[in-house]
């Protein structure tokens, strides 16, 4: 498990990556207020997320930078859209990694079955059935 705590004003913020049951949680509290919560299977995407998500944390408090007049609850709302947004960005893009790989494998194991199809038996057909 790995934590980071940050100060805005007088709020204490705390980012975490634990992991639980077979996979990993991301997540970000804004006091006792939690603002963000994503989880992975691979502790791979979760650190890479990890990393993501405190740079963006970072760059939306300078890029966004409000006074203390400002509504508390307003702003951990539009820093919660702002992650979910990017949190959801960045699951597109291991999406499609995953999508080219699965799809070369896919196409490389029907090569090899068409190179060996012409030495099985034609008789000797196996499909799946509901019951054993």
């Amino acid at each position: 498990m790995k934590n980071t705590y940050y100060k805005f004003g007088k709020y204490n913020c705390h980012a975490y990556i634990k992991s639980v049951g077979h996979g990993y949680e991301v997540g970000f509290k804004f006091g006792a207020t939690s603002v963000f919560v994503g989880n992975f299977i691979h502790q791979k995407e979760a650190t890479k997320w990890w990393n993501c998500m405190n740079k963006e944390m970072k760059t939306f408090t300078a890029r966004y930078n409000v006074g203390t007049p400002a509504s508390v609850a307003w702003y951990t709302k539009s820093f919660s859209n702002h992650l979910y947004k990017t949190y959801y960005t960045f699951l597109d893009r291991e999406f499609t990694k995953y999508h080219r790989e699965f799809d070369k494998a896919c196409k490389q194991d029907v090569k090899t079955y068409n190179l060996h199809k012409s030495k099985w038996q034609q008789a000797e057909r196996f499909t799946y059935r509901k019951s054993a």
